[in-house]
C-alpha cells in the first residue's frame, strides 16, 4: 500500500503539470474536446439513437422489440419467489418449535 508521502508527491507532480500549462495549450485542449463532442453528437444523431434515448424506457421499447420478460414480469416472478421462501421459512420454524416442545415438555408444578 503506497504511503501518504508518495501520494502527495504524485499529486504534486500533477498540480505542477496543470499550473505550468499555458492558457493557449488549455484553450487548444478545450477546442479539441469540443470538436470531439460535436463529432460524436453528429454521428449518433444521424445513425443510431442518441445517448439520452438509451436511458429513456419509452424510446428504447419502440426501437427494439420487447419480449415477454419485462419489468412487470420480473416483479411478479421475484415476488412469487419471495412468497415461497417466506412461507417455507415460516413452515420450517413452526415445525421446529413444535418438535422442541415435544422433546422438552414444560413441567407444571403449580398443582
Amino acid at each position: 500500500m503506497p504511503s501518504a508521502k508518495t501520494n502527495n508527491a504524485k499529486s504534486g507532480v500533477r498540480d505542477e503539470d496543470l499550473s505550468t500549462e499555458s492558457v493557449e495549450v488549455l484553450r487548444e485542449r478545450l477546442n479539441t474536446m469540443k470538436r470531439l463532442i460535436a463529432e460524436r453528437q453528429n454521428s449518433t444523431g444521424s445513425g443510431a439513437s442518441s445517448s439520452s434515448d438509451l436511458w429513456n424506457p419509452h424510446a428504447r421499447a419502440s426501437s427494439c422489440s420487447s419480449g415477454i420478460i419485462d419489468g412487470n414480469f420480473l416483479s411478479v416472478a421475484f415476488g412469487g419467489a419471495l412468497i415461497v421462501i417466506l412461507s417455507v421459512s415460516v413452515y420450517a420454524f413452526y415445525n421446529l418449535y413444535h418438535a422442541v416442545l415435544k422433546k422438552f415438555p414444560s413441567q407444571h408444578t403449580e398443582l
